[in-house]
């Protein structure tokens, strides 16, 4: 996979890629309800909640803290964020997701102010024997910033039945994907963060309903409790490793990406299927 990662396209980049027509650096304004949780800046602890409490996403209804930032007792830093996205579907999502990392290009395409690179090691993405959630289903190796800081990070996608005691619920409360990865660090077996990422039908389409908890670093696969995690996320350490502003900072990322990625997904869908 090349490292030749820079931001934005060079004069040739889109030449004869059939999506050219979705580059488009303009993207629109936060969506107004994304904007206010950055205004307000982070909330109280109780209207996070831990992971292991991913099942309450399954509920009917909204819950108090669909946008915003907050610090759980754990120290993690808990993101919420609710994208509108008319028109698209799960199962667009979940080929997006496996058709992307190919090219730097296509990644770009999602959040052309932010996104540098990515790619696996199997590249299997344009394979037409896997299905769409077999493309995806591996480790991903992203550049971008979060804010002014690049990342070079790894996100590990695995089933979401990790998270959730009873995926077969899902489609009764009208959600027709659910993507759950675990963040690490590029230079190091070091985990930083999970995320959810889960489309549910509305009126009109589907949102997306996003969650990150990040910020306390652990030993990859050892745990919480290992010597060697407590150490990661000493204060010590995560006052060093970790950005101040974190949590506004991937509101924002995550805000700008998930809308302008809703503004084009559609028609990208309909132009590589019947």
């Amino acid at each position: 996979m090349s490292r030749d990662v820079y931001l934005g396209m060079r004069d040739g980049d889109l030449e004869g890629k059939p999506y050219a027509r979705y580059w488009n650096p303009e993207m629109k304004p936060l969506p107004a309800p994304v904007a206010h949780a950055v205004i307000h800046g982070p909330e109280a602890s109780e209207f996070g909640f831990p992971i292991d409490e991913a099942d309450r996403l399954v509920e009917p209804g909204y819950l108090p803290f669909e946008n915003g930032c907050t610090t759980l007792r754990s120290g993690e830093i808990f993101v919420a964020v609710l994208t509108e996205m008319p028109g698209v579907t799960g199962a667009m999502f979940e080929w997006w997701m496996g058709w992307h990392y190919m090219e730097h290009q296509r990644y770009k395409l999602w959040h052309p102010r932010a996104h540098m690179a990515n790619g696996t090691k199997e590249m299997a993405g344009d394979d037409p024997h896997l299905g769409d959630r077999e493309k995806y289903m591996t480790t991903h190796f992203v550049t971008e910033y979060i804010g002014h800081v690049k990342q070079d990070i790894t996100i590990t996608f695995t089933d979401p039945a990790e998270v959730f005691s009873d995926p077969s619920r899902h489609a009764e409360a009208g959600i027709t994907a659910t993507v759950y990865g675990t963040v690490g660090l590029q230079r190091a077996p070091i985990t930083i963060g999970r995320l959810i990422h889960q489309i549910r039908e509305v009126e009109g389409g589907s949102e997306m309903r996003s969650r990150f908890w990040l910020g306390r670093p652990e030993l990859k696969g050892a745990g919480k409790r290992n010597p060697v995690s407590r150490l990661l996320s000493s204060d010590f350490v995560v006052n060093r490793m970790v950005e101040q502003d974190l949590g506004r900072d991937m509101i924002v990322h995550c805000g700008m990406e998930m809308n302008h990625l809703a503004s084009f997904l559609p028609q990208l869908y309909a132009d590589y299927h019947d």
